[in-house]
């Protein structure tokens, strides 16, 4: 039988993502060189996100225990943090773009 996917499974999953979209960022930074493809890959890391958002828009947080909401509390912030890093990165890999011939 089908699982429903949880705040927690969610947060998890959302993790996961940022993490994938951080080694991508570095690793385009870091060869310092465009990479064929790089718009297209760019536009759909952001539909990706934009779906996540979506679904994280209907999620409960109604039935959760005061162990569970701490536990999707802390985990937020710790997402809140690597959204920061994600921008930053972001915009780097923007204005080195910018400058590239």
């Amino acid at each position: 039988m089908a699982r429903l996917c949880t705040l927690k499974d969610w947060l998890e999953a959302f993790e996961r993502k940022q993490e994938d979209d951080l080694r991508f960022f570095r690793e385009i930074l870091s060869r310092g060189e465009v990479v064929s493809g790089l718009s297209r890959e760019l536009r759909r890391r952001l539909r990706e996100r934009q779906a996540y958002s979506s679904f994280f828009k209907r999620l409960s947080w109604h039935h959760l225990s005061a162990e569970e909401l701490s536990w999707c509390e802390k985990k937020m912030e710790e997402i809140l943090q690597r959204e920061d890093e994600l921008r930053r990165l972001l915009d780097h890999l923007l204005n080195w773009l910018e400058k590239a011939p």
